[in-house]
C-alpha cells in the first residue's frame, strides 16, 4: 500500500456529537479566559487607585499597560504557532501557565507603597508589571492561540475560526458587567483576588482539555486547505499594506477608548463602574463585528457615524452639563469603534495567518493607547487627542478612500471649502459672534449632514468642523496659561475682561481671584477668596462656627490646595498646612502673577506634596484642631477620601473637640449621605449646609457661588455651634446609604440619589 503523503494535512472525520463537544470545549475555555482577563483589570486598578490620589489617569495608564502586555501575549502566541509543532506548543503554554500560579493570589506588591513625585506613569507601569504582569500575560495569549488550535482540529468551522473571537469578547463583556454590579458590591478585594485565583486554576484545566483534543486529532490544517498536496504552495502572506491597515484600524478606537474614559471619570469619579462602561462598549463592538451575521450592519454604522460625530463636536464645544453629556460621548465612541472594527473584520486574512492578524491588531491597539495615554499629555496642553482621533476615523473608512480613487476629489474638496466657513462659525474659538448666529451655523451643518449623508460632503463637513475646533482650542483669548500632566489639564483663565483669574481643571473651577480687588487692598489686608470660599459661604461659615466652638484653631490641615484661596480664611496666629497631590497646581497657586492668596495670607511654604490621605498618615495623632477636605479631580471627589478607613484616619489626627469640614459639591452625585453614613460607623455626627438650587449659578459679577458642605465631629458637643445654626441640618437615618470602604463604594447609588432627590439628602425628622 502506498504511503499517503498528505497524511498530516488530512482532517479526521468527526461525528456530529464530537463536533459539538469540540466546539463547546473551545468556546467555554475562551469564555472563561476572557472573563479572567478583563475581570482582573478593574480589580487591580482599584487596588492601586488610592496610592495615586484617586486620579482618573490611573485607569488610562492601566489601559496602556494591559494593551502592552496583550501585545506580548499575542506575539508569544504567534511564536508558538509559527515556530513550534502544535503538540509542543501545548506543553510550552501549559508550562508558562503553571509558572504564573506562584504569583497568585494577586495583591498590592510590597515595596511600592509610596508613589514618587516624578515619572508617575513609568512608576505605575512598573507597579502593574510586578503586581499582575505575569498572570495577565499567561491569560492574554489564549484568544489567538486557542482559535488557531481550533482551526487545526478538523472541525467544519475551523476554516474561519474568527467567530470564536466574538465568543471570547462575550466573556470579556460579561466580566466587565459583573464586576461593578456583582463582584464589587458583594466581595472585598481580597475575596475577589481569591476567586480570580480559583478561576485561573479552572482555566488551566480547560486548556489541558483543549490541548488534549488537539493532540488526539492530529493537529490538522484548516478545512478548506485540508486536501492540498504536500508540496502545494502556501497561501500568500499578507502584504505590508494589509498590516498597516490592521494597525491603523485598531489604533484609532484604542486611543479613543483612553480618551473617552478619561473624560468621563475626570468629571464623575475614578471608579470601576465608570471605567468598565467604555471598555464594555469597546468589547461589544468586537462581539458584534466578528459575528458571522452582525446584528448591526456595517453600512448602517457608516451612516450613523457622521451624525454621531457632529453631535459630539457640538457637545464638546458647548459648555453644557448633565448626565446626557457622557451618553453623547459614549455614543460617538461606540459608533466610531464599530466603524473601525467593521473595516477590520472586512480585511481579516485566512486562518493560516490568524495569529499574525491578531498580533498586528494588538500592536495597533498599543500604539493608540500610547498616543492617548502617554504621548498626548506631553504633546498637547489641551485634550486635543480626543477630537483628533475622532476625525481620524474618517481617514480609515474605506468609502473615504474609494471616493478619492473614483475621481470625486473635486466634490470632496469643494465640500471641505464650502463647509469650513459654516463650521468656522459654528465652532469658532476666537471670534466673538452672537449665540443666534452660532445656533444657525450649527443647524445648517446638521441639516447638510442629514441631507448629504451618502456623499463625500459629510466627511468634508465633519473633518472641517474637527479641524477648526482642534486648531482653535489653544487660541482662546481668555487662556492666560495652561499646563498638563499626570493629573490632567489645569488652566488659568481670564474672565470679565481680565477682572478675574480663574483656575480650572477639566470642566470645574478650582479657584478664582478678583484682580480689581487687589488694587484696592492696603498693606496687610487679605482678599476675599472665590468662588466657593468667600467669607459668607458655607465653607467659611463652617470654619467660623468650629472656631467659635473651640475659641481658636491653632493647627488646621487642608487636603486640596486649588488656587490657595482657603489660606485667607485663617486667622492671625493660626498654622495651616496644605496637602496637594498635583505639583502643577502648587506651582500655579504659588505664582503671584496668577494668584496672590498664598503670598498675602500665608501658607506658601507650608505645602506637603503627595496624596492627602497618604501624607496624613505621617502626621502625629491629635495634631489638628480642624481638618478640611477640599480635594477634587475636575468635579470628581476621590472615592478613597470618603471611606470608613479614611474617616478613622482623620479622627485619629484630630485633637479632642476638633471637627472636620468636607466640601462635597458635585454635579452628578449626592455625597452628603455617604459622609454621614461613614461618620456614623466611627460614632461621629454629621451636619450638612442647607443651600438652594442656585448653588450652580455663579454670580459672574463677583465670582461667588454656593457649595455643599458637611461638618463632622466626634460627638454632638464638638459641633454644638453648628447644630445650633439653622443653616445646618442632620441627614435622615433611613436613606439606605451603605458606608463606603476601601473595598466597597457605590457610585451608582450616589448618582441615583442625585437624580431622584436633588443635591441634598432628606433631613432628619422629615
Amino acid at each position: 500500500m502506498a504511503v499517503n503523503e498528505t497524511h498530516d494535512l488530512a482532517p479526521r472525520k468527526l461525528s456530529a456529537p464530537r463536533h459539538g463537544t469540540i466546539l463547546t470545549v473551545f468556546t467555554a475555555t475562551l469564555f472563561v479566559s476572557a472573563l479572567l482577563l478583563f475581570g482582573v483589570q478593574p480589580m487591580f486598578a482599584k487596588i492601586v487607585l488610592p496610592k495615586l490620589g484617586g486620579s482618573a489617569a490611573v485607569w488610562s495608564i492601566a489601559l496602556v499597560f494591559f494593551q502592552g502586555v496583550l501585545l506580548l501575549g499575542y506575539a508569544y502566541a504567534h511564536v508558538l504557532t509559527t515556530r513550534l509543532r502544535p503538540n509542543t506548543a501545548v506543553v510550552v503554554h501549559l508550562a508558562v501557565f503553571a509558572g504564573a500560579l506562584a504569583l497568585l493570589p494577586i495583591a498590592y506588591p510590597a515595596g511600592w507603597e509610596q508613589a514618587p513625585q516624578e515619572n508617575l506613569p513609568l512608576w505605575l507601569i512598573g507597579l502593574f508589571a510586578v503586581g499582575v504582569g505575569f498572570p495577565f500575560f499567561a491569560v492574554s495569549a489564549n484568544a489567538p492561540l486557542l482559535q488557531y488550535w481550533f482551526s487545526r482540529t478538523g472541525h467544519p468551522h475551523g476554516k474561519d475560526p474568527y467567530f470564536l473571537y466574538g465568543a471570547s469578547n462575550i466573556g470579556s463583556f460579561a466580566a466587565l458587567l459583573c464586576y461593578p454590579f456583582i463582584l464589587e458590591p458583594l466581595l472585598s478585594l481580597g475575596d475577589q483576588s481569591l476567586l480570580w485565583s480559583v478561576g485561573y486554576v479552572l482555566l488551566g484545566i480547560m486548556i489541558v482539555c483543549c490541548g488534549a483534543a488537539l493532540w488526539r486529532l492530529g493537529a490538522t490544517a484548516p478545512a478548506e486547505t485540508a486536501n492540498v498536496s504536500a508540496n502545494a504552495r502556501p497561501l500568500a502572506r499578507p502584504a505590508a499594506a494589509d498590516r498597516l491597515w490592521w494597525i491603523a484600524l485598531a489604533a484609532v478606537p484604542s486611543g479613543l477608548l483612553v480618551g473617552v474614559t478619561a473624560y468621563i471619570t475626570t468629571d464623575l469619579a475614578a471608579a470601576p463602574f465608570l471605567w468598565v462602561v467604555p471598555l464594555a462598549l469597546f468589547l461589544l463592538t468586537f462581539v458584534i463585528t466578528f459575528q458571522r451575521e452582525p446584528i448591526l450592519k456595517h453600512h448602517a454604522m457608516l451612516r450613523l457615524h457622521s451624525l454621531a460625530v457632529a453631535t459630539f463636536l457640538i457637545a464638546m464645544f458647548t459648555p453644557l452639563n448633565g448626565l446626557y453629556m457622557p451618553a453623547i460621548h459614549l455614543a460617538a465612541f461606540f459608533i466610531s469603534a464599530m466603524v473601525c472594527h467593521g473595516e477590520l473584520v472586512r480585511r481579516r486574512p485566512h486562518a493560516d495567518h490568524l495569529t499574525e492578524f491578531y498580533l498586528w491588531m494588538s500592536f495597533g491597539g498599543v500604539l493608540g493607547g500610547l498616543f492617548a495615554g502617554l504621548l498626548a499629555p506631553h504633546l498637547f496642553t489641551q485634550v486635543l487627542e480626543y477630537p483628533i482621533l475622532l476625525m481620524a476615523v474618517f481617514l480609515v473608512r474605506a468609502d473615504t478612500w474609494e471616493t478619492l480613487k473614483s475621481g470625486d476629489r473635486r466634490l470632496l474638496l469643494a465640500g471641505l471649502a464650502l463647509l469650513v466657513v459654516v463650521t468656522g462659525v459654528a465652532f469658532q474659538p476666537v471670534l466673538q459672534i452672537s449665540e443666534a448666529v452660532r445656533v444657525a451655523a450649527v443647524t445648517v451643518l446638521l441639516i447638510g449632514i442629514v441631507l448629504f449623508n451618502k456623499t463625500p460632503l459629510t466627511q468634508a463637513a465633519l473633518i472641517a468642523a474637527g479641524l477648526v475646533m482642534v486648531i482653535g482650542y489653544d487660541l482662546k483669548q481668555d487662556t492666560v496659561t495652561r499646563v498638563r500632566g499626570f493629573f490632567g489639564v489645569n488652566a488659568v483663565l481670564s474672565r470679565n475682561d481680565g477682572d478675574f483669574y480663574v483656575l480650572a481643571h477639566g470642566t470645574t473651577i478650582h479657584g478664582a481671584q478678583d484682580r480689581k480687588e487687589l488694587k484696592s487692598l492696603g498693606e496687610g489686608e487679605w482678599p476675599d477668596p472665590r468662588p466657593y470660599y468667600h467669607r459668607k459661604g458655607p465653607i467659611a461659615t463652617a470654619l467660623s462656627l468650629v472656631r467659635e466652638q473651640k475659641g481658636a484653631l491653632p493647627n488646621v490641615g487642608v487636603i486640596g490646595l486649588g488656587a490657595g484661596g482657603m489660606a485667607c480664611l485663617r486667622h492671625q496666629g493660626e498654622n495651616w498646612k496644605f496637602f496637594e497631590i498635583n505639583p502643577q497646581v502648587a506651582d500655579l497657586a504659588r505664582n503671584p502673577e496668577y494668584f496672590t492668596y498664598l503670598t498675602r495670607c500665608g501658607g506658601r511654604d507650608n505645602i506637603v506634596m503627595g496624596d492627602g490621605r497618604v501624607q496624613l498618615t505621617g502626621e502625629a495623632d491629635q495634631s489638628f484642631d480642624a481638618l478640611v477636605l477640599d480635594a477634587f479631580s475636575s468635579d470628581a471627589i476621590p472615592v478613597h477620601l470618603l471611606t470608613e478607613e479614611a474617616m478613622a484616619l482623620y479622627l485619629s489626627k484630630l485633637k479632642p473637640g476638633g471637627a472636620m469640614v468636607f466640601h462635597i459639591t458635585n454635579r452628578y452625585m449626592e455625597l452628603a449621605s455617604v459622609v454621614a453614613a461613614v461618620a456614623k460607623t466611627q460614632g461621629a455626627v454629621t451636619y450638612v449646609s442647607r443651600v438652594g438650587d442656585d448653588i450652580w449659578n455663579t454670580d459672574l459679577a463677583s465670582y461667588r457661588t454656593g457649595s455643599i458642605v458637611a461638618v463632622v465631629g466626634r460627638t454632638q458637643a464638638d459641633v454644638a455651634a453648628v447644630a445650633a445654626d439653622e443653616r445646618w441640618f442632620q441627614v435622615a437615618e433611613d436613606t439606605g446609604t451603605v458606608p463606603w470602604t476601601d473595598d466597597y463604594s457605590n457610585v451608582i447609588s450616589a448618582i441615583y440619589r442625585k437624580m431622584r432627590y436633588g443635591i441634598l439628602p432628606r433631613e432628619k425628622g422629615r
